[in-house]
C-alpha cells in the first residue's frame, strides 16, 4: 500500500496546489468503490469549482499516467477513487509477502523514534487480577507493533512494590506468623493482606503500625527490607507464569522501589525551585491540566514524611528521560488513574521540562462481571487465574464437541493430549482477542460463551482460519513449497477473479493497519483488520477451488495466495500475542 500511495501522490502533486501527505489518501468505507480515495473538498476554494467537477477533471488528467502502473482512477462524486489491478497487487503485495515472510510490513530496526512503554504494573503481594490483563496485553501489543514498524522500543514493568501497604503486610506476617507455613506462596500473602484489613476495622492501631513499618522500610531497616524482598520474590515468581502464558516480555522490571534513592533529591530540588510547598502538613505541587484548568495539587510527601506513588512516578519520568531521551513515553494504565497522571504531568510542566508533552496516559477500561468492580482490599475480586480456568473449561467443552463432529472436523480426530494443548491455546487466544478487539478505553462486558466461539468476530474464528491455511498447505505438500517461489508471470496469468483481487487488496492494507493501530493507540484497529482479512479469505476459499483448481499452474498460484494469507494472518496473531494452534 505504501508503494501505491507514493505513486498516486507523486502523480497528483503537479496538479494540485497543496502539500500532500500519505494520510491525505483515505480508505473508502465501501471497498467496492476502490482501494484508496482522494477527497477534493480542499481544492474547491482555491480552484473555484465544485468538488465533483474537480474529481472528474483530475481523473481525466491522471488516468492515463496511472494505468500502466496498474492503478485505475475514476471520479465518484467529490472523491477521486483509485482501484488497484491484480497484476500490480501481485507484484507489489503478493511477491513481497512470499519473500519476506515474518518481516513483512516491518521497517528497519531503530529507523524511527524512541518510544518507551510502561504496562502491566501489578501490585506485589496481590494476585494478578483480571483488569491487569488489559493494561498488560494492550501495552505488549503496542510495543510489539512499534518495534516491527522500526521504533526504538523500551518496555518497562512499573511494579507496585513500594508504599504503606508493605508496612501493613509486614505487620500481618508477624501477627499471623504461627499460622503460616515455612514456604509461603502468593496466596498466603493475599490471604493475610485481606485479613489484616478486616482486623483494622476493630483495631485502629494497626493503621499507624503499618505506617511506622513503612517508614522503617524507607529508612533502610534490615528486617523490613528482608520481609519486603521476600514478598517481591514470591510475587514475581507467580507473575512470570502469567507473562509466559500471554507471551508478554519486558526490557526492565523497574518497580517503584527502583527510584527510592532518587526521591529525597527530587523533593530537595522542587523545594529549591519553589515548586514544592506545604499544604495542611503535606508537601505538594500546585498544578493545572494540559488545557490550563486547575486540578487538585499533586501530593509528593505526606504529613508523616512518607513518599507517595506520585513521587515515584515523577522520579521515574526524570530517570527514563535521562537514560533513553525518549521521543514518546506511553503509560498504559486504567482510566481511574486519569487525575493522577494529570497531576504527574502537571508537576513535570511546573519543572519546565520541555519533554513533558511527549508523555501520555493511554487509559484502559475495566472488565465487568455483573456490573461489579472488584476490590482486592476487601477480598472481593476476580483474579486472572479464575477467568483463565473459566475460559479453559469452556474451550475444552467446545473442542471436544468439535472433535466428535464429522461436520466441523477437517482432519483426523485429535488425541486427548492434543485437545488439552489446543484448548489452552484457544482459551488464551480467545481472551486476548476479546480484550484487544474492543476499544481499550471502554469497559469490557465479559461473556465466556461469546468469547469461546468459532462463530462471529472472535479469537477462535481467526485461529481457525490460520489453521485452515496450514491444513491446505500441508495437504498440498510439494506444490505448496513450489508456490512460495512461483514467478510473477505465472501468478499474473492465473489470479484474476474478483475474490482473488479482493483478498490481495486486503493483504495490501496490513502495514497501514499497523500504523493506524499505533497512531490511535488501539490494538482494536489491527484486530479489525484481521477480521476483514479472515472474511475475505473465507470468501475466496468458498468461491475458488485451491486443490484441483483445473490446472497445476492455477493450483500453484492459489496456493501462493493461501501462503500469503497464512503469513499475514499469522504475523497479525503474533503481534496481538495470540497462540497459533497447528490443528483445531
Amino acid at each position: 500500500m505504501e508503494y501505491f500511495r507514493q505513486l498516486i501522490l507523486k502523480t497528483l502533486l503537479p496538479l494540485v496546489d497543496l502539500e500532500l501527505k500519505p494520510n491525505d489518501l483515505e480508505t473508502p468505507p465501501d471497498r467496492t468503490r476502490g482501494d484508496l480515495a482522494f477527497p477534493c473538498f480542499r481544492l474547491s476554494k482555491s480552484l473555484g469549482k465544485a468538488p465533483p467537477l474537480i474529481a472528474k477533471e483530475l481523473a481525466e488528467k491522471i488516468g492515463a499516467s496511472l494505468e500502466p502502473s496498474g492503478i485505475h482512477a475514476e471520479a465518484a462524486g467529490p472523491y477521486l477513487n483509485f482501484r488497484f489491478k491484480a497484476p500490480a497487487l501481485i507484484e507489489h503485495v503478493l511477491l513481497p509477502i512470499l519473500a519476506s515472510s515474518t518481516r513483512y510490513g516491518s521497517q528497519p530496526a531503530a529507523s524511527r523514534e524512541s518510544w518507551v512503554f510502561e504496562y502491566s504494573s501489578p501490585n506485589v503481594a496481590k494476585p494478578f487480577q483480571i483488569y491487569h490483563l488489559r493494561t498488560t496485553i494492550v501495552g505488549a501489543t503496542l510495543a510489539r507493533i512499534a518495534r516491527h514498524r522500526g521504533y526504538q522500543v523500551t518496555t518497562i514493568n512499573h511494579l507496585g512494590d513500594w508504599g504503606t501497604q508493605y508496612g501493613k503486610l509486614a505487620i500481618a506476617l508477624k501477627r499471623y506468623a504461627s499460622e503460616l507455613p515455612a514456604e509461603l506462596t502468593l496466596k498466603h500473602l493475599v490471604d493475610i493482606y485481606v485479613r489484616i484489613h478486616k482486623d483494622m476495622e476493630t483495631d485502629p492501631t494497626i493503621e499507624k503500625a503499618g505506617q511506622d513499618a513503612f517508614r522503617k522500610l524507607e529508612a533502610g531497616d534490615a528486617e523490613m527490607r528482608k520481609i519486603w524482598k521476600m514478598c517481591v520474590d514470591i510475587s514475581l515468581k507467580e507473575f512470570q507464569k502469567t507473562y509466559e502464558r500471554y507471551q508478554v516480555t519486558f526490557d526492565h522490571f523497574w518497580g517503584e522501589s527502583h527510584y527510592e534513592d532518587q526521591l529525597k533529591p527530587l523533593l530537595t530540588r522542587l523545594k529549591k525551585e519553589g515548586i514544592l510547598v506545604e499544604d495542611q502538613g503535606a508537601q505538594v505541587v500546585h498544578v493545572t491540566s494540559r488545557d490550563g484548568k486547575e486540578i487538585p495539587p499533586c501530593i509528593l510527601e505526606k504529613s508523616d514524611g512518607a513518599s507517595i506513588y506520585a513521587t515515584r512516578d515523577v522520579a521515574a519520568a526524570l530517570y527514563r528521560f535521562e537514560h533513553f531521551k525518549f521521543d514518546r513515553m506511553s503509560y498504559i494504565v486504567g482510566k481511574e488513574q486519569k487525575l493522577h497522571f494529570e497531576q504527574v504531568f502537571g508537576t513535570l510542566r511546573a519543572m519546565k521540562l520541555e519533554w513533558e508533552p511527549r508523555c501520555e496516559h493511554i487509559a484502559t477500561g475495566l472488565y465487568r462481571f455483573k456490573d461489579a468492580k472488584m476490590s482486592t482490599r476487601k477480598g472481593n475480586y476476580i483474579t486472572l487465574e479464575e477467568v483463565n480456568d473459566l475460559c479453559m473449561a469452556k474451550s475444552l467443552e467446545v473442542m471436544r464437541s468439535r472433535n466428535a463432529s464429522e461436520e466441523t472436523r477437517e482432519e483426523a480426530k485429535l488425541t486427548d493430549s492434543e485437545i488439552q494443548t489446543i484448548a489452552e491455546q484457544v482459551a488464551v487466544g480467545a481472551l486476548v482477542f476479546a480484550d484487544l478487539s474492543t476499544d481499550p478505553s471502554r469497559d469490557l462486558e465479559f461473556d465466556v460463551d461469546r468469547v469461546i466461539s468459532f462463530e462471529g468476530e472472535t479469537g477462535p474464528y481467526l485461529q481457525y482460519a490460520h489453521t485452515r491455511c496450514l491444513s491446505i498447505l500441508r495437504k498440498a505438500g510439494d506444490a505448496a513449497v513450489r508456490a512460495k517461489s512461483a514467478p510473477l508471470s505465472s501468478l499474473v496469468s492465473q489470479l484474476k477473479t474478483p475474490e482473488e483481487t479482493s483478498l490481495l487488496g486486503t493483504l495490501a492494507r496490513f502495514s497501514e493497519a499497523l500504523d493506524r493501530t499505533l497512531d490511535q493507540r488501539k490494538p482494536s484497529q489491527l484486530a479489525g483488520y484481521l477480521l476483514d482479512l479472515t472474511k475475505d479469505f473465507g470468501h475466496f476459499y468458498r468461491e475458488c477451488k485451491v486443490m484441483n483448481a483445473g490446472s497445476a499452474d492455477l493450483t500453484t498460484a492459489r496456493l501462493a495466495l493461501v501462503e500469503a494469507t497464512r503469513t499475514v494472518l499469522g504475523l497479525g496473531l503474533d503481534l496481538l500475542g495470540m497462540p497459533k494452534p497447528e490443528k483445531m
